[in-house]
């Protein structure tokens, strides 16, 4: 008779949750209650939101891990018009024979279906959507039962103020622009038209140096070239004409250069004591006075002419 009892109350429980049709009965009872394995509760916040928001849709189901495998569980939802942001995330939770695993997703509707219409309408400012499917697979992946999860419905409120929407009743149109409080005035540390002239006043510095520089390097190289032009035949006079130049115009370094110029000559021509003296000229840390150097410059051409 107890056993009896049990069916019937099982059926009557059947009768009266269709959305637990598909799921077996247990007599010998569940933890969660009914004999069932399964129970669902599915929410949606917020029920009512303003166009463009985010919903959070969450799905939870408690199992009695005595009679099911919660890994088993596979959800199939759909939120359409709304999308989800992205893949919902799984929690899952064990005390003794529960667990509870808990499926979220974030949804979001900014397409023209989600766009709450004047006049109001409930076609376009509720939205019920689908209700989740869950389903309990068997080892091979095939459904072995299931059951259904309502969600709530939801409603849309456009952002746009009352005011603002009546205006656009009647109107048609909306003003865009938007009155911006007054800007404070820019703070510099330095006034700009001082920069400004301070930078052009350095770019007409820096231009005449670098035409003072070239000036000076074409003066040095066009003298040389022309000497080397109009030098005369051979090595020895043309290093000569080149000292002589160099003592002119006070370039010690190309001074010393043509003294060694002038020893290497008379090396080849005549190794004397004017090589050596050319030589001490080239190395003296003293710079040769105007006398020693025409002195010398006319005791090689000598020397030159004595060999001829």
């Amino acid at each position: 008779m107890r056993r009896t009892a049990l069916v019937a109350a099982a059926l009557a429980l059947l009768a009266a949750a269709p959305a637990a049709a598909e799921l077996p009965v247990h007599l010998s009872g569940s933890s969660i209650g009914e004999g069932v394995p399964l129970k669902a509760y599915a929410t949606m916040t917020p029920a009512v939101h303003l166009f463009g928001d985010t919903l959070t849709a969450r799905l939870a189901v408690v199992a009695d891990t005595r009679w099911v495998d919660p890994a088993r569980l596979h959800v199939k939802a759909s939120f359409l018009p709304y999308l989800p942001l992205r893949a919902a995330s799984v929690v899952r939770v064990h005390s003794g024979r529960f667990e509870q695993v808990t499926w979220t997703w974030k949804l979001r509707c900014t397409e023209s279906p989600c766009v709450p219409r004047v006049p109001r309408s409930d076609k376009y400012h509720v939205f019920h959507f689908s209700p989740a499917k869950i389903s309990y697979l068997t080892a091979g992946g095939k459904r072995q039962f299931g059951l259904d999860a309502y969600w709530p419905p939801v409603e849309v409120l456009s952002q746009v103020s009352p005011g603002t929407a009546k205006t656009l009743q009647l109107t048609k149109q909306i003003k865009w622009r938007f009155a911006l409080s007054p800007l404070a005035a820019p703070t510099y540390r330095f006034s700009p038209t001082l920069v400004l002239w301070a930078a052009l006043a350095l770019a007409v510095l820096f231009g005449e140096a670098a035409l003072f520089l070239v000036y000076r390097w074409f003066r040095v190289l066009r003298p040389r070239a022309r000497l080397a032009e109009q030098a005369p035949g051979t090595p020895l006079e043309r290093a000569l004409a080149v000292l002589r130049f160099a003592h002119e115009t006070g370039d010690e370094t190309l001074q010393r250069k043509a003294f060694e110029r002038v020893a290497d000559e008379l090396g080849v021509e005549r190794a004397d004591e004017l090589t050596r003296i050319a030589r001490e000229l080239a190395w003296s840390p003293r710079t040769p006075e105007d006398e020693e150097v025409e002195q010398f410059a006319s005791e090689a051409l000598g020397a030159r002419e004595d060999e001829r």
